[in-house]
């Protein structure tokens, strides 16, 4: 696939997302004071088979800070693996915490690559969607796509090409999850680095 098409595939991605779930553009907030995004450093290795797909490699711990607020910190990423033990995927998160006892914001991304199995990706996919409450579906994006809220929890699912993507946030001690509109950038920007 040639970078242009790569290019207007994400800028296409990203467009279907902001319109199907409505979210007409991003704004901060003037008033809010410059945030400090401190980094956890690690010294263990991330396994290569972790960030093959490079999903968890393309989203930066400043693009967390703009969706979760300050403090932010990044699990290393972890491969996902089926059945025999083969990887399929990567796995990553952020958490932040927040003001008052409890108080917390996650953003967990997940990429599966089904490879030849089309026919297992699209099972998967329509079981996900059957089981998932409020599951609205996000036309345009993706082969396939759909997003579902609730008061302490979002989740954007795509399925693109041979691909599962997910995006899932959730909040808690009156912290609200990050929305769906959100998260489907940030699944939007990470397709255009999928092999």
């Amino acid at each position: 696939m040639s970078s242009t098409s790569s290019v207007r595939r994400v800028a296409a991605v990203a467009a279907g997302v902001l319109l199907a779930v409505g979210l007409g553009a991003c704004s901060s907030d003037g008033d809010k004071a410059a945030s400090s995004t401190t980094a956890v450093l690690s010294f263990e290795p991330v396994p290569s088979e972790a960030t093959r797909l490079g999903v968890c490699t393309s989203i930066t711990i400043d693009q967390m800070t703009g969706l979760l607020g300050d403090d932010v910190v990044a699990s290393l990423p972890s491969s996902i693996t089926e059945g025999g033990g083969a990887v399929t995927g990567e796995s990553c998160s952020w958490d932040a915490k927040g003001e008052g006892s409890g108080a917390s914001r996650s953003v967990h991304v997940e990429a599966r690559d089904f490879a030849d199995d089309t026919d297992g990706l699209a099972q998967r996919y329509e079981d996900l969607r059957a089981g998932t409450t409020g599951a609205t579906d996000l036309p345009g994006v993706g082969d396939a796509a759909f997003s579902a809220e609730t008061d302490d929890t979002t989740v954007v699912q795509i399925r693109t090409g041979h691909y599962l993507l997910t995006a899932s946030s959730r909040g808690a001690g009156g912290e609200a999850p990050v929305t769906a509109g959100e998260l489907g950038m940030v699944l939007a920007a990470t397709m255009g680095k999928l092999p």
